[in-house]
């Protein structure tokens, strides 16, 4: 073997599980695409939807997720993840800060700002390093502020967004299976 071969599988060998993942970082995802999984290994099924949001520095992957143990959801889902992921559409001069916040325009609740800075995890990174990835929970009154308003924006690590009607569409339809009410077994 060459030693780019080996560097390769040493790398391969080297990745965390959690880095494979299915809504993770290394995922690949399609604009609006909802999957459901089962990891039977740890007996967690999850929801996810992708949503790619853009700015005038590019955009950038955020999934919308959820799980519960075992494979029948028999209790309502009360939280939700959102994890957001940099990728290489997104401008690399461009200093990112931590930072991710919604705004939600129309709907009942007319405008409304959903501050998740406070609640952001990024990774640990070495001086000078950039931000590309973070995690952030959501609780299930937020998801439905969400899911109602006429128009999101957000603002993910500095990078102002905006999502598109069609995106708003799949955030919703994510919503409706996943707030569907739970099987009883």
């Amino acid at each position: 073997m060459t030693a780019r071969a080996l560097a390769i599988v040493a790398c391969t060998l080297a990745a965390p599980v959690a880095a494979q993942d299915s809504s993770g970082l290394l995922a690949t995802w399609k604009d609006g695409e909802i999957r459901e999984t089962f990891d039977a290994s740890t007996r967690v099924s999850r929801i996810a939807v992708a949503v790619m949001p853009s700015g005038a520095h590019g955009s950038l992957t955020m999934v919308l997720s959820a799980s519960w143990p075992g494979r029948t959801r028999i209790k309502p889902i009360t939280e939700f993840e959102v994890r957001a992921d940099v990728g290489l559409r997104v401008n690399p001069n461009f200093i990112r800060q931590p930072s991710l916040l919604f705004v939600l325009e129309g709907g009942s609740s007319g405008s409304r700002t959903i501050d998740l800075n406070e609640r952001l995890r990024i990774p640990p990174a070495g001086a000078g390093s950039a931000i590309d990835t973070g995690t952030a929970i959501i609780s299930l009154v937020e998801l439905i502020q969400m899911l109602r308003a006429d128009r999101l924006s957000a603002e993910v690590f500095g990078l102002p967004m905006t999502f598109t009607p069609a995106q708003l569409d799949a955030l919703r339809k994510f919503g409706d299976r996943a707030l569907a009410p739970p099987q009883v077994e």
